[in-house]
């Protein structure tokens, strides 16, 4: 999967990384987390080592098999201090495996919050409706 420099090129659709940048205030420490992502993963890949594999069944219901997720911002640190990710679908072309964006978002939310993690918001991309 990884190009020669340990990283895998990735694609990005203008209209759900607006959406889900949407969802924040513009110069927010999200959006500038998630735009900050995306020129360095178009640009550069995304590195392997950060590439993990999502949960098959999620305990919120959600189902992401055979999808890959990295936590953000991009940095040595614990994933709690990572509090955003992106859901990325792993697809083998001729020229070799591309990262195709599917979502950004919070990881996780407090209790009580009803606003949708990134994992959320990647299954109703890909099975048209919440888990």
């Amino acid at each position: 999967m990884a190009t020669s420099r340990g990283r895998v090129p990735a694609r990005f659709d203008d209209e759900p990384f607006g959406l889900d940048t949407d969802r924040y205030r513009s110069g927010s420490r999200a959006c500038d987390v998630a735009e900050l992502a995306r020129r360095r993963f178009e640009a550069e890949g995304v590195p392997v080592q950060a590439l993990m594999a999502c949960d098959e069944e999620g305990r919120d219901g959600t189902r992401l098999e055979g999808l890959l997720k990295v936590y953000l911002p991009l940095i040595e640190a614990p994933a709690a201090e990572r509090p955003f990710g992106m859901v990325f679908d792993p697809i083998d072309t001729e020229r070799g495996s591309v990262l195709n964006y599917v979502a950004f978002g919070v990881r996780h939310h407090p209790k009580g919050s009803h606003a949708p993690t990134v994992y959320a918001i990647a299954h109703r991309r890909l099975h048209g409706r919440s888990p």
